[in-house]
C-alpha cells in the first residue's frame, strides 16, 4: 500500500490512542463505532432521530464522558476545513439525538508529539499534533534536521523539517507497523494513567515502541496503574510536553509534503 496510507493511518491510531491515555476513566468510542452505537450507550440518545445517512457515521475520537468531539486530519488548509465540516455535522446528529444530558462541543487542547529512531546516527522522526480550532486535531510528520545519536538530543535541538518522499516511502510501512504493535500491546495492559510521550524504535526490520515518562503527568500516579514493561533493550526518553502557541498560526502549513488520507 501506499506510505500516504500507511503513515496517515499511524497518525491516526496514535493520536487517539494517546487521547484514550490522557483521559483513562473517560467513555470514549473511536472510529471504529458508529453514530448510532454511541447513542445506544446507556440510552445516551434516541437513534430513530438520527437521518438514514448519519447512522453509520464515524467521529475519530467521541468522548461521552465529557461530550466533547474531535476529528483528526493532516495538518494542511485542506485537512482543516474537511475536518470542520465533518465535525460540525456528526455534532449536529448527536445533539438532534440526544435524549438529556449537556450538548456535545468541538473538543479543544489537546496536544502532543511522538518521537521515532530508526537506527543510531539517524535522522529522528516526529508526530506532532495540536488541536487547531474546536473539533480538529491536526499532525503533521517531520524530521530532524541533523543526525543524533539519541531522542532526547533531537529533542533538545527542536529543529524539525520536512521529510523526503523517497525517505516516506521507504519507511512508511515500518513506521505503521511499529506504531499498530505498540498500541495493540499497550490496550492489551490494564488502564493507566498520567501517560506521555512516546518513543518508537526502529532498527533495520525490527520495530519497537515505547513509553517515556512525562508529558501528561507521572505513570503509575494512580492506583491500579501499570508501567509498561520496556521492550527490546530500548532507550525510553522522557520529553516534557511543548505548550500550544498562545495564538493559532495564521496560516496551517503543509503537512510534510503530502495529502494523507483522514
Amino acid at each position: 500500500m501506499p506510505y500516504e496510507f500507511f503513515l496517515g493511518n499511524a497518525a491516526h491510531r496514535l493520536v487517539a490512542f494517546m487521547y484514550g491515555a490522557k483521559y483513562p476513566s473517560n467513555r470514549i468510542f473511536y472510529n471504529t463505532d458508529t453514530l448510532q452505537k454511541i447513542l445506544s450507550e446507556k440510552e445516551l440518545g434516541d437513534t430513530s432521530l438520527l437521518h438514514s445517512n448519519e447512522r453509520n457515521l464515524r467521529p475519530d475520537i467521541t468522548n461521552i464522558s465529557r461530550r466533547v468531539l474531535f476529528e483528526i486530519k493532516p495538518w494542511t488548509e485542506q485537512g482543516l476545513q474537511e475536518g470542520r465540516e465533518e465535525a460540525r455535522i456528526y455534532l449536529a446528529a448527536l445533539n438532534r439525538a440526544l435524549l438529556d444530558g449537556r450538548r456535545f462541543t468541538g473538543g479543544t487542547d489537546f496536544h502532543g508529539e511522538v518521537l521515532i529512531r530508526f537506527a543510531r546516527g539517524q535522522y529522528i522522526w516526529r508526530l506532532e499534533w495540536r488541536t487547531q480550532e474546536p473539533g480538529v486535531v491536526q499532525y503533521r510528520w517531520t524530521r530532524s534536521q541533523q543526525r543524533f545519536e539519541s531522542e532526547a538530543a533531537a529533542y533538545e535541538a527542536g529543529q524539525w523539517v520536512e521529510i523526503t518522499e523517497q525517505e516516506l516511502q521507504q519507511y512508511g510501512g515500518w513506521v505503521a507497523q511499529a506504531v499498530e504493535d505498540m498500541v495493540r500491546r499497550r490496550e492489551e495492559l490494564a488502564t493507566f494513567s498520567g501517560a506521555v510521550g512516546v518513543v518508537i524504535d526502529v532498527a533495520g526490520n525490527v520495530a519497537t515502541g515505547f513509553f517515556s515518562g512525562a508529558i501528561f503527568g507521572q505513570m503509575g500516579s494512580t492506583p491500579g496503574a501499570q508501567q509498561p514493561p520496556a521492550q527490546g533493550g530500548g532507550q525510553v526518553i522522557p520529553f516534557p510536553s511543548r505548550p500550544p502557541p498562545t495564538v493559532p498560526p495564521a496560516q496551517v502549513p503543509a503537512a510534510a509534503g503530502m495529502s494523507l488520507p483522514r
